[in-house]
């Protein structure tokens, strides 16, 4: 048996082209893969919807990554594979569950797959729903390869949708093999919030209900709608970062001593 090391990894990006990819997803990796924190060996398929080959799809990212030597960046790209089709294209969701195989075959063992939806919410679910169809969600065996999901926000369009998800979620997955996420809380300026609230110890007795009169947010956008309107016609910015972002920073304003 392989030790854990050796095992493919497989990260499959559905929004290979989006606007999350491009502005945070890329960057992140390329970071990780200057550190040399990527895993030996891995390979990332990004599905999307545009007609692009895999030079194509290299070429395009990049041009994403605005910094680094030209033959660092080429290193990087050339982990990158492209799988045309659309969200709802059975014939891609199989073709997509051939080449994991193939990969797991040629390393004769069951790869780590890693399934990453960049997409809005309303995908989610036939995403879900193919991947299973297909048998991209087939577990290893015992000792061998690991799958997992990620999840973006905003998870669901209200919270009757982001139940059904969470519902198809437990029924496809284990609760480990789960991750949502929302970067916003790991940006430096939200986890400073806590130090400067806890670590002074004058300031925080004053931080009551009795001594504020009112908390008054302001999120000032540096970005326009750009080429996100899909997005945002079925989104919208409120629901984007209203209910998640800006009510993150009022928790943490708001919130009690975690002690």
């Amino acid at each position: 048996m392989k030790n854990n090391h050796q095992i493919p990894t497989i990260l499959i990006l559905f929004g290979a082209t989006g606007d999350l990819m491009g502005r945070k997803i890329v960057p992140a990796l390329f970071n990780l893969y200057r550190k040399s924190k990527f895993p030996k060996p891995i390979y990332i398929i990004g599905f999307g919807r545009r007609n692009l080959t895999n030079d194509q799809y290299r070429q395009r990212l990049v041009s994403l990554i605005p910094h680094g030597q030209a033959d660092e960046i080429r290193a990087f790209v050339n982990h990158f594979y492209y799988q045309l089709g659309d969200f709802n294209d059975k014939a891609a969701y199989h073709s997509l569950s051939d080449t994991i195989h193939a990969i797991s075959s040629h390393a004769k063992i069951c790869a780590h797959k890693l399934f990453y939806l960049a997409v809005p919410p309303q995908y989610y679910s036939n995403i879900f729903t193919n991947l299973h169809i297909s048998g991209s969600l087939i577990k290893c065996a015992d000792g061998q390869g690991w799958t997992r999901v990620i999840v973006e926000k905003p998870f669901g369009k209200d919270s009757e949708a982001a139940q059904k998800l969470d519902n198809q979620l437990s029924q496809l997955f284990e609760e480990d093999q789960i991750y949502r996420i929302d970067h916003y809380l790991a940006k430096e300026m939200l986890q400073n919030i806590l130090s400067f609230r806890f670590a002074n110890n004058i300031l925080e007795d004053s931080w009551n209900s009795k001594m504020v009169e009112k908390i008054e947010i302001k999120l000032w956008e540096t970005l326009g709608v750009e080429d996100r309107i899909q997005f945002y016609d079925g989104v919208g910015a409120l629901r984007d970062v209203g209910q998640n972002h800006l009510m993150q920073m009022l928790s943490l304003i708001t919130m009690e001593s975690p002690n």
